[in-house]
């Protein structure tokens, strides 16, 4: 029933239009709602805020990031690799709760649309330990905001695009003085059956995608409330639905498989703002459903999450100079998969302090965490940092160094014939150092008296990690995971920004580069051939620009991605090559009897370059998609 959904999605926003033109919209007095946990200022970080309207999955928008990002094919899953480390070796967070699956470890990024977001921020190593543990190589921290507006406001976004691709939204908020709700809805479906060379066959064939049709759904509502002046209420519930088929690799026979996931995401939260302190106390309960089916070869494989957490977090001022901010953490899941022999529980509490000072001219931090997993203690993870601003031009120095590790996963540990009880947990240490600088140009015209601004950063870093888990086939014919290898990750990271706005157009250009040595230090004996060899599937050159040109109602953006070449073999000999893709979109926007619309218009792979991310998963030619919003 919910495929059909769409087609009243207009009839609806019609009536709220006609409710929210009969009201008054103005934005209530600013409420300033702070989070108790803040990041870690000496670490590098890139943030990402997402409009109303976007319909975007995580994987889209990082892939324009100088991180990695492993993606088997349109809507397949797709994971996350900062620099130089795993999917595994990444966290993800969700209003500060990790969504990391309990037994696999590590989340399908093309499972988690931005339009039930408002902000992402990704972390780099130790700033990864302001949530929890496990990030050696960072961590992607998703939030929702609430926006106090009075008044019913509502949007709705149509997107249409090649291989029958389609993507619906809509969402309606209403705002008074001491209570804002919102509902969001999203369905988005295509066949995906697009065109690609057979490398396979003799004479490089094109042939058409089989078994890769897409099917989503998802729903969110959102409640805030003002108990008083000093006390706010916030909850968020997220529902998501999808239903994927799963193509064979080129060459191969497809099996018809099939995968279907199921979440439910909540989270009740308590914000009291003191004079002197701040307290949040927060709860969340998750459920996740995996089912896979290959009915040709007979497996049917099942596995049910669920996830209970609560958490109590606090910021203070200690002797009126430094800054403290705190956290007691608990979390108990239980899992049930078709894999196990029995159901598993897995229980981790968490303790986090952060210390910090800002100077006039330096900026400080220390933070420690413990943890118990089950009935054992975690190392303690640490570290530091600092910043240095020598001048009084915007020239920002820094330096950090920390500490992180990461459990087996549930399947490591329980899966039935291959799990390995005696793992022991993974241990990194990372360091980075800096330089960041923004500096303004004033204009010589004196009727545009606007400047222009640059901002740079250059940072260098330098990771190990011990004790790396890696399944490996054993004499028995299965395989079961090890501590196999210690990986050394160094390499230099860039970022160039300019903006410039005048009375005609406003130009703004970004550019990433990164650049990774990754490079196995030690391996187990029996696979000694592969010490001093990188990865598979790590690049050592990332690189995207992306140029954005608005003049009055037009806007014109520009992306260009680079990944260099990935081996995909331990010994180095096989490889995929460096690929160059381009997206290009234009868009209008204006407002009519009182309705803002924007239509739009994007090209993805513009210059139609055949290439693939992993080994035999084709990625689709040049392609199209049509988009029209709605907003009041």
């Amino acid at each position: 029933m919910f495929r059909n959904w769409s087609k009243g999605s207009l009839v609806v926003f019609s009536f709220f239009s006609i409710v929210a033109r009969g009201q008054q919209t103005d934005t209530l007095r600013t409420f300033e709602v702070n989070e108790a946990l803040s990041k870690l200022e000496s670490f590098s970080s890139i943030e990402f805020a997402f409009d109303s309207l976007s319909s975007q999955s995580m994987d889209e928008v990082l892939e324009q990031s100088p991180v990695y990002l492993k993606n088997y094919g349109q809507g397949q899953l797709a994971t996350l690799s900062i620099r130089g480390n795993g999917a595994s070796q990444t966290q993800v967070f969700w209003n500060g709760f990790k969504i990391n699956s309990p037994n696999l470890g590590q989340t399908d990024l093309s499972l988690l649309p931005t339009f039930f977001l408002n902000s992402a921020t990704l972390n780099y190593s130790g700033a990864s330990s302001v949530n929890g543990s496990g990030g050696i190589g960072g961590s992607l921290d998703l939030e929702n905001k609430l926006f106090w507006k009075k008044g019913v406001s509502a949007n709705y976004g149509k997107q249409i695009g090649s291989f029958s691709n389609s993507t619906s939204t809509i969402g309606i908020s209403f705002g008074g003085k001491k209570v804002v709700q919102q509902i969001k809805l999203l369905t988005k479906k295509g066949e995906n059956d697009f065109e690609f060379l057979d490398l396979s066959q003799r004479g490089n064939p094109e042939v058409s995608q089989r078994n890769n049709s897409l099917f989503q759904f998802g729903g969110q509502y959102e409640l805030g409330a003002k108990l008083n002046k000093k006390n706010l209420l916030q909850a968020t519930v997220l529902y998501f639905n999808s239903r994927r088929e799963l193509p064979p690799i080129i060459g191969a026979v497809s099996n018809n498989e099939v995968q279907h996931d199921n979440s439910l995401r909540s989270f009740i939260s308590w914000k009291s703002f003191q004079q002197k302190f701040m307290t949040d106390v927060r709860f969340s309960y998750s459920n996740e459903e995996l089912n896979y089916v290959d009915s040709i070869s007979s497996i049917f494989s099942e596995v049910y999450a669920n996830t209970y957490q609560g958490q109590f977090r606090s910021t203070f001022k200690l002797w009126r100079s430094f800054d403290v901010e705190t956290s007691m953490q608990n979390s108990f899941s239980r899992v049930n998969s078709s894999g196990f022999n029995e159901k598993v529980t897995r229980n981790e509490a968490g303790l986090y302090v952060k210390i910090s000072e800002k100077l006039s001219k330096l900026y400080y931090e220390v933070f420690g965490r413990q943890e118990l997993i089950d009935q054992d203690f975690s190392p303690i993870v640490f570290g530091g940092g600092l910043v240095v601003k020598p001048f009084q031009r915007k020239l920002k120095l820094r330096g950090n160094i920390s500490s992180n590790y990461r459990v087996p996963t549930l399947n490591d540990l329980y899966w039935a014939q291959g799990g390995n009880a005696s793992l022991l947990p993974e241990k990194g240490w990372a360091s980075e150092i800096g330089v960041d600088y923004e500096w303004a140009i004033p204009s010589k015209s004196k009727e545009n008296k606007k400047e222009s601004l640059w901002y740079a950063a250059v940072t260098g870093f330098y990771n190990q990690t011990e004790d790396w888990i890696q399944w490996t086939p054993t004499n028995f014919g299965y395989w079961t995971p090890k501590n196999v290898k210690q990986l050394n990750n160094s390499g230099v990271e860039a970022k160039a920004a300019y903006s410039r706005i005048t009375s005609t157009y406003n130009l703004n250009a970004l550019v990433f580069y990164s650049y990774t040595h990754s490079k196995n230090n030690s391996f187990s004996q029996q696979n000694e051939d592969r010490v001093g060899k990188i990865p598979i599937y790590i690049p050592s050159h990332k690189a995207s620009a992306t140029i954005t040109l608005k003049r009055e109602h037009l806007s014109v953006v520009y992306t260009q991605i680079y990944n260099g070449r990935v081996f995909i073999d331990e010994t180095n000999v096989t490889y995929l090559p460096h690929y160059f893709p381009a997206n290009f979109g234009i868009s209008y926007h204006n407002k009519l009897i009182g309705v803002k619309y924007k239509i739009g218009v994007r090209v993805i792979n513009l210059f139609d370059e055949p290439y693939q991310v992993v080994a035999n998963r084709p990625i689709p030619g040049r392609n199209y998609s049509f988009s029209l919003s709605l907003a009041l």
